[in-house]
């Protein structure tokens, strides 16, 4: 679990952790810098299954790369700082993961709302779980069916003594490159878990990454992650590249020149 002054938030999704109906895990919280009380209020839980890391402020990808080289399980999941797992998470995916042992990364189906906060409060809500299917293929993940995410995301611990790493280069969408990356080495070790048991709260108009990107840098994010993999065999048959790039960067011209609002107001605009 990264985070950077998050206090707000972080109480409530290490609770969806303690609360969890399996037992023998061990949360690794890594502070990306925080200057709020984050530190204090994480030892005041008082769990020693919690384990509390600080580092500078260099960002989700370092963060989450330092926490894994100090973990001590079979498997890595992650939850961000704002977010909260149900409590039949960890069962349910270890079971599932116990039945299919050619495995290597999973995911489950998650709760996904997007939510415009102004001035720390919420004023209005999208509930996009439907935009995750009930069925989902490794090939869905290379042509961009649907939008992947960290939370909930599980992988073996041995795929970082491998090698395979969170890429600190990304300038976005780092979660959905490690898949790629993930993938284009085990085609055959993807499982997607139909069952919602993560609650994925995507933020705008707050501290979070998605309310600070503009539509520039959504446009880049894609090129980079194109140019990366553009030689994976599971990329064939894709159409989102250049089509999104191109996408992006007519809305930031378009920003530009006053005719869209901020990026993060980008998906409120229908709303009364």
């Amino acid at each position: 679990m990264p985070t950077f002054n998050r206090a707000y938030t972080i109480k409530d999704a290490i609770n969806s952790i303690v609360d969890q109906s399996y037992k023998n895990w061990e949360l690794i919280v890594v502070d990306d810098g925080s200057t709020d009380n984050t530190k204090s209020l994480i030892n005041s839980i008082g769990d020693e299954r919690i384990k509390y890391l600080s580092q500078h402020n260099q960002g989700p990808a370092v963060a989450r790369n330092f926490g894994i080289s100090e973990a001590k399980g079979k498997w890595i999941a992650y939850l961000d700082s704002d977010n909260e797992f149900l409590s039949k998470y960890l069962e349910v995916m270890l079971d599932s993961l116990d039945i299919h042992p050619r495995v290597v990364f999973a995911i489950p189906r998650l709760n996904y709302s997007l939510e415009l906060y102004e001035k720390g409060k919420l004023i209005r809500s999208i509930d996009h779980s439907s935009k995750i299917p009930v069925n989902l293929s490794i090939e869905d993940i290379f042509l961009k069916t649907f939008h992947f995410d960290t939370n909930g995301l599980i992988h073996l611990r041995e795929l970082f003594d491998e090698g395979i790493k969170w890429d600190k280069a990304m300038c976005g969408m780092e979660d959905w490159e490690l898949a790629l990356t993930i993938g284009d080495k085990y085609p055959e070790g993807f499982l997607y878990v139909p069952v919602k048991l993560a609650n994925y709260h995507q933020r705008y108009g707050g501290d979070g990454m998605v309310s600070n990107h503009n539509y520039q840098e959504i446009a880049d994010a894609f090129e980079q992650i194109y140019q990366k993999h553009r030689n994976d065999s599971l990329l064939a048959g894709q159409d989102w590249y250049p089509a999104k790039v191109l996408k992006w960067q007519k809305l930031q011209k378009e920003s530009d020149e006053g005719k869209q609002p901020p990026f993060y107001q980008y998906y409120f605009q229908d709303i009364d």
